[in-house]
């Protein structure tokens, strides 16, 4: 009984050791070949007799089976874990170009909820920053098209990284403008001491880029209130973006401000008045409105003593 029941267990144990242990193809066949050689001990003074070989060759070819299968099991494996590095180098590389062309914020939003892509969106108070380089249109007259990006990439090189610093979403680059939303999409309490802040450090630090001098300057309109942030466009291609009145107006506060100022509008100014250092600049009936309003231009933040504007010339108007 014994004898009828070792070979069965041995022929067993082999293949649990082989699906246990998972040794790499080269390892399965040196213990695979020494415990061929530990039946052969075990077995020459068993009394198998003529059953020596037959028994031999059932263990044996047990063995092969579970190197076969240690093979296999090896081979799939590298497979797999290569699979895996090339699916989280392109999660990577999407991943990078995504925050590339999208605002960080949100970019991170739609990676954790798909759904959020659909189009349109909600009423959020939001407070909205148009910025743009004024001069540009001469400076781009004079210089080279490859010049003209090496300067848009300095400025908005220097400016984007103020806005996302403080919370804010880049929606939009056009031409020489930028268009950026604080409180959208994730809430910010203090929305508008953020863009003012930022709008501020904006203009620090293009002035402070390599041959300023003779640069176009920033200049900042900002404006709060309400607008429906979301997803606006096409099936195929959208933006997320502030749409509404409040937008307009900051885009409209920002072709009224002087060359390298901050210019705010009356809801701003109501939110941030506490700490706003300002300078009344009355009611202008600006460009799409149908009533004045009042404007104000930003001269620093009293909580902020870095955040001051800087004294340039003044022009205002409605030019580039």
């Amino acid at each position: 009984k014994v004898a009828t029941y070792a070979m069965p267990g041995m022929m067993l144990t082999a293949v649990f050791g082989f699906a246990i242990t998972r040794h790499p193809f080269v390892g399965s066949i040196a213990i695979g070949m020494g415990y061929c050689l530990l039946f052969l001990g075990v077995a020459e003074g068993s009394g198998l007799g003529p059953q020596l070989v037959l028994q031999l060759f059932l263990v044996a070819a047990t063995v092969v089976a579970g190197c076969v299968g240690a093979y296999l099991l090896e081979r799939s494996q590298r497979t797999a874990y290569a699979q895996g590095r090339l699916v989280r180098a392109l999660h990577e590389r999407v991943d990078l170009l995504l925050h590339q062309y999208l605002s960080p914020e949100v970019a991170r939003t739609l990676i954790e909820d798909p759904s959020r892509a659909a189009l349109g969106g909600m009423e959020v108070d939001v407070t909205v920053l148009f910025a743009d380089l004024r001069g540009y249109t001469a400076f781009a007259e004079r210089r080279s098209p490859a010049e003209v990006v090496a300067m848009l990439n300095a400025a908005f090189g220097a400016s984007v990284p103020i806005v996302l610093q403080e919370g804010g979403t880049v929606v939009q680059f056009m031409g020489d403008a930028m268009m950026a939303v604080f409180n959208a999409p994730s809430p910010q309490p203090d929305h508008a001491r953020r863009a003012a802040r930022a709008g501020l450090a904006m203009q620090r630090a293009v002035l402070s880029l390599p041959d300023a001098a003779g640069r176009p300057q920033f200049r900042v309109g900002i404006n709060s209130g309400p607008a429906l942030v979301g997803n606006i466009g096409a099936a195929d291609i959208r933006n997320f973006s502030a749409i509404g009145d409040t937008t307009n107006l900051a885009a409209r506060l920002q072709t009224y401000a002087p060359v390298g100022s901050v210019v705010i509008g009356a809801r701003t100014y109501e939110l941030i008045r506490d700490i706003a250092d300002v300078r009344p600049l009355g009611t202008p009936a600006l460009k799409g409105k149908s009533e004045a309003v009042e404007v104000y231009e930003l001269i620093g933040l009293r909580d902020d003593p870095g955040a001051r504007s800087l004294e340039m010339p003044r022009h205002s108007g409605l030019c580039d």
